[in-house]
């Protein structure tokens, strides 16, 4: 059966809109042929994107769990404009099927497009998904140039010869007629052409047994397509490379670049950390923890319920090079953890938890502008050292002293010097982390040290130091921030031992529990 890929062309003669199932406006969008060996894994990496309107659908490559690379004009309800998509949230509802290649099957998963971010100059935009795909590779990104003449494969979800709207995806092969800056022009092999529907597909190649995107369809003539002039017998089309340096570079920075802003803190004051997110523009939400049980009797998973918003307007506030910073900790002693605000010109202030909000605050010490954490800064911490309910002031310098302030009711005093020897420990680029909380349940903040080769120990609190310390774990050499996953430090479990959080860089949160000498493995949540 023939099946081609959708694509738009401006530069050749039927400029078509990427995508668009509109009978007006038709882009290339089929493949033919049966889906040979060697494009199995493209099925599996293949996407079809649904807009809202129910009047459009692309193809598109899963290029990482939390990504879809795709063209961007199917996102432009007039492409011959020229016009490319906003960034952020889509204007519209667009879904994404991941691992699908049948829609009638209900294998894969249906997850929603919470961003569009849109390579400024070219027909190609990074579609963020609101659920990570965890069981599905993605497809790599070529870094050998293409070469005219080569044969590159390609698979999608558009029309055929014979379908408007058909439920499965096509392959076909397609040669490279031209090769040049940014884009190549291909042409279909047997029978083979670009339809509506095939915007935004991949072109691929096989190598040493891994496949790499080569290229994404863009525009095409739409010879043979379902709909089409019978007189238009061209299968040619555009496509976008993908594969040089400055593409993967931005594809790179688009996944690494910092959206949310996440913290466990109890804020609700049960015993039970509480999950709170920051996002771009600065409103922070708290999700409570929830347990909830599981279908192995006697076990718990922990899941966090609908956000609500707490507070807004701190997009200056996310930890950023040149940024302000937050912490959540408990100052006052009443068990709810209160917004602890640190100013780029040093000072900080409290701002008491009410239940639902954060009150305005006071201001509680100045002069720390050198601890913000960036890079060749000290940095800060808080939790209750001491055992007296409230958060300590814990000053790390980058010599690797560090110090211990009180909590004096309005203040932190002047505090006493714990320990040395931490200056490769500042969380810092290629360095190791530490972290403070109650480990044992004695209410007072231990010490969890995260070198860069994945180990964690536990220090325990002496009263005036932490001990020597124990090791606990191993295997977290890449949880130690962005763009790697993190790690948080907690009660979730309301036994008064803090549990181990682990983010995934693609956003989800796995929970392990404290048994008193390691973190067992238990189920956690997603959030977006």
């Amino acid at each position: 059966m023939q099946r081609v890929l959708s694509v738009r062309l401006t530069a050749l003669a039927a400029v078509l809109t990427a995508g668009t199932l509109l009978s007006g406006a038709v882009p290339a969008a089929a493949v033919s042929g049966p889906v040979a060996p060697s494009t199995e894994k493209a099925l599996a990496a293949t996407v079809r994107v649904d807009i809202g309107d129910g009047a459009r659908a692309c193809s598109g490559t899963l290029v990482d769990a939390r990504w879809v690379l795709t063209a961007a004009s199917c996102f432009v309800t007039d492409p011959a404009s020229g016009a490319a998509p906003a960034a952020g949230a889509p204007k519209e509802p667009t879904k994404v099927t991941v691992g699908r290649p049948d829609l009638t099957k209900t294998t894969g998963f249906v997850t929603d497009v919470i961003e569009l971010a849109p390579y400024a100059g070219h027909d190609l935009v990074m579609a963020r998904l609101k659920r990570p795909v965890t069981d599905i590779a993605p497809i790599s990104l070529a870094t050998a140039a293409p070469t005219a003449g080569e044969t590159l494969r390609s698979v999608g979800y558009g029309r055929t010869a014979t379908e408007w709207s058909p439920l499965t995806a096509h392959s076909g092969a397609f040669r490279l007629d031209t090769v040049e800056d940014g884009q190549v022009g291909v042409s279909g092999q047997d029978g083979a052409t670009l339809c509506a529907g095939d915007a935004g597909g991949p072109l691929t190649r096989e190598k040493d047994g891994s496949l790499q995107l080569v290229a994404v369809n863009s525009q095409s003539y739409q010879g043979g397509c379902f709909g089409q002039d019978a007189t238009e017998t061209r299968t040619d089309g555009l496509a976008v490379r993908v594969d040089d340096s400055a593409t993967r570079a931005w594809v790179q920075e688009t996944k690494d670049r910092l959206r949310e802003v996440s913290f466990a803190a109890d804020v609700t004051g049960d015993g039970r950390s509480d999950l709170l997110i920051m996002d771009e523009k600065g409103t922070i939400t708290v999700r409570p923890a929830k347990p909830t049980w599981a279908s192995t009797p006697g076990s718990l998973v922990y899941r966090f319920t609908t956000p609500a918003q707490w507070s807004a307007g701190w997009q200056n506030f996310r930890g950023e090079e040149g940024k302000g910073r937050l912490y959540f900790a408990d100052v006052n002693g009443d068990k709810k953890a209160d917004l602890i605000v640190h100013e780029t010109n040093g000072d900080l202030s409290v701002r008491i938890n009410k239940g639902t909000y954060w009150d305005n605050g006071t201001r509680w010490s100045a002069g720390w502008q050198n601890f913000l954490g960036h890079e060749g800064k000290g940095r800060l911490y808080f939790a209750d050292v001491n055992g007296d309910g409230k958060a300590d002031l814990i000053v790390h310098e980058t010599n690797g002293d560090i110090a211990v302030r009180l909590n004096t009711g309005t203040g932190w005093n002047s505090g006493t010097n714990w320990s040395s020897g931490w200056q490769n420990f500042l969380g810092h680029k290629g360095k190791g982390k530490l972290y403070f909380a109650d480990i044992n349940g004695d209410k007072k903040a231990d010490l969890i040290v995260h070198e860069t080769n994945g180990d964690i120990a536990v220090r325990l609190n002496q009263g005036t130091y932490w001990d020597g310390g124990t090791h606990w774990s191993s295997g977290w050499q890449n949880f130690l921030g962005q763009p790697k996953g993190s790690l948080q430090f907690s009660d979730v479990t309301a036994d008064g031992l803090a549990d181990m959080w682990v983010w995934s860089p693609d956003g989800r949160i796995a929970l392990r529990s404290n048994s008193g000498h390691n973190f067992l493995i238990t189920e956690g949540d997603d959030y977006i």
